[in-house]
């Protein structure tokens, strides 16, 4: 199981419970779709749904680190195969396997029960389909759709009309040392040694140990300007 602390830092302690309460449906258990498995479970969320139609190959021995040579003697169903590995990496995670088939004439109903669906290895006709049912339900169910190609690999990702993305570039954030804030508004900050901040127009930069200004401490505030122009409050205490 994941370091619980290291990522409550990286996601949040928002993005940390709503992951905590997703049940996921997953199809496809190729090469890409047990990693995706692994990865979630082990990051903790709610429940996890396993699905595949197709029996275990010789060629998902190089692909499926979860599968084993007995499993294509015996021609097990891929979810079936590797669903005891993906359980045993989290017991809090409640794992399933499904074998139902999934094609343009399957009811997609019985979607309406998680929170994130994410398919692989399935033709994009079936593709759409899923994703306009899911984008149609309210509130939205996260659709994603990701396959590999040898070098190649692609990424779709609908969350729905109402989605805010705010980590815009997926950086790691920037800290800044600063030597100096004006009480003019906006407030203009000298960094540290009159270093380049680095930051743009339109990011949001957050106060933390600052002497002087302490109210400034915690509140978050947008740059306007260079070389780094932010909207504080114009009667601050000295």
């Amino acid at each position: 199981m994941c370091n619980p602390s290291r990522q409550r830092y990286v996601l949040g302690d928002t993005a940390m419970q709503k992951m905590a309460q997703s049940q996921v449906f997953l199809s496809g258990m190729g090469g890409l779709g047990v990693e995706i498995a692994k990865n979630i479970v082990l990051a903790g969320i709610k429940a996890l749904t396993v699905h595949d139609t197709r029996q275990c190959k010789a060629w998902d021995l190089g692909t499926n680190f979860f599968v084993h040579e007995d499993d294509v003697l015996n021609r097990r169903n891929r979810a079936e195969a590797v669903l005891p590995h993906v359980s045993e990496l989290n017991p809090y995670v409640q794992v399933t396997s499904s074998v139902a088939p999934l094609n343009e004439m399957t009811d997609l109903s019985f979607l309406r029960q998680y929170q994130c669906v994410i398919v692989t290895e399935m033709k994009l006709s079936l593709q759409k389909k899923i994703n306009d049912f899911c984008h149609a339900q309210h509130p939205p169910i996260k659709f994603i759709s990701a396959d590999v190609f040898g070098i190649w690999a692609r990424l779709f990702c609908d969350f729905g009309a109402e989605f805010e993305v705010l980590d815009t570039t997926g950086e790691e954030p920037k800290e800044v040392f600063i030597s100096n804030i004006t009480q003019s508004n906006p407030g203009i900050i000298t960094c540290l040694d009159n270093n380049p901040h680095k930051l743009e127009t339109g990011q949001f930069v957050t106060f933390r140990e600052i002497n002087g200004m302490s109210c400034l401490n915690g509140s978050m505030h947008q740059i306007t300007g260079k070389p780094c122009f932010v909207s504080v409050p114009p009667s601050l205490p000295p």
